[in-house]
């Protein structure tokens, strides 16, 4: 027994030995996964749509495409494009700056572990356990005309009956963008507390002992701690800012004043309404995406200082 383990344990080292001798093969057997997703789902579909941008729907080569898009965009005609464009820059407004602070601000009464935290700690992950399509349902329900809040808010006599939040061209967009509020601050609120969680406890504690406050705490000591965590936050927040969505296919697919960018693309697909707009379309938002995060990479780089503990 005892020469069959020092054989297999032979055999173990020997694996790892011929590893570090430069035989490749095996880091490249563990590579292959990796590398077939980014040939099959990033590369191939990236590369076709640029094909696809420059061809109509009767395959020949064109540039009709890029000026549908431009014209419709820029233009008083282009309704739903406008729609599209006001709509998107909404979400990405509303994620970028307000979700963004509240879920930096929240984290750190978690941090601080308030009376009731766990409480609403789940309830602000909850989305990201859940299926969207449970979450959405359930969101749906308490906004609906008989749902709790809608019924509460009538029986109030804050309105003279209950509204249909998600079919009214007046409430259907800030519902919608309701929803994602409540969505992404768990998602993001994760990063915030984990970087909080590597602070320093003697650092925290000599403040304390100082009389230092809640909020000059925060602002002096947690903020810049956090400085690099926040900044990659952002870095990778101001990629989104042409394809911020929300839950738009769920809730309303687009109709009552809710279409975004990113929805007309999915919406043309599916619908087979032309494949060469919506690429088009795609590489634009691309083209005017990747300079605004090269942008906030500089300037993140200019505000945050490295900070290391």
């Amino acid at each position: 027994m005892l020469s069959n383990f020092l054989r297999r344990k032979k055999k173990s080292i020997s694996m790892v030995n011929g590893l570090k001798q430069g035989k490749a093969w095996f880091a490249l057997i563990l590579l292959i996964p990796a590398l077939f997703n980014f040939f099959l789902f990033w590369l191939y579909p990236n590369f076709d749509s640029i094909l696809l941008s420059f061809q109509d729907s009767h395959g020949e080569w064109t540039i009709g495409n890029y000026d549908y898009v431009l014209v419709n965009l820029f233009s008083a005609s282009g309704e739903i494009f406008s729609e599209a464009l006001r709509n998107t820059l909404i979400y990405f407004s509303v994620g970028y700056f307000i979700t963004q602070t509240f879920n930096v601000i929240l984290a750190y009464f978690f941090y601080k572990k308030i009376a009731g935290y766990r409480i609403f700690r789940f309830l602000f992950y909850m989305p990201n356990i859940l299926a969207t399509v449970i979450m959405v349902s359930v969101y749906k329900s308490m906004l609906s005309p008989q749902g709790p809040i809608m019924t509460a808010i009538y029986q109030w006599g804050w309105v003279q009956e209950p509204i249909r939040l998600f079919s009214d061209t007046r409430y259907a967009m800030w519902a919608s963008v309701g929803y994602s509020v409540w969505l992404y601050v768990g998602a993001v609120m994760l990063w915030s507390s984990g970087a909080m969680a590597r602070i320093p406890k003697q650092l925290l504690e000599a403040a304390a002992l100082d009389g230092i406050t809640p909020w000059r705490e925060f602002i002096y000591i947690v903020l810049p701690m956090i400085s690099g965590t926040l900044s990659t936050l952002y870095i990778i927040g101001i990629a989104g800012i042409l394809s911020s969505g929300g839950a738009t296919l769920y809730l309303t697919f687009g109709d009552y004043g809710t279409m975004t960018l990113s929805f007309w693309i999915f919406k043309q697909v599916y619908t087979g309404g032309g494949t060469g707009t919506s690429s088009a379309l795609g590489i634009l938002m691309t083209l005017v995406t990747i300079p605004l995060i090269f942008i906030v990479k500089w300037l993140s780089g200019k505000i945050s200082s490295d900070v290391e503990y």
